[in-house]
């Protein structure tokens, strides 16, 4: 306390401001843009995301700096359905 008015000042230990951390965002380093098979731009993508598509056909690197990446056109029938599973009554 401080000894003239009383008051605590914001150097005791009650009252020490403490750091917050804001939650990161995603640098620009860490993002790979993606491109519509149409050529329209999409929302960038995960470094590993755009690993894992293109290990899988499913998109082509067409850029390197900056690492931009083109998805494929899927025809209809390399898409599988997914058998959904009834709950028994």
């Amino acid at each position: 306390m401080s000894n003239n008015t009383g008051h605590r000042t914001e150097k005791t230990a009650g009252n020490r401001r403490t750091l917050t951390r804001v939650a990161p965002r995603l640098s620009p380093l860490l993002t790979v843009l993606v491109v519509a098979g149409d050529g329209r731009p999409l929302n960038p993508c995960h470094p590993a995301r755009a690993r894992e598509l293109i290990r899988k056909q499913r998109a082509i690197r067409i850029c390197r700096h900056p690492y931009t990446i083109r998805l494929l056109d899927v025809s209809r029938h390399e898409v599988h359905a997914i058998p959904t599973q009834q709950e028994p009554s």
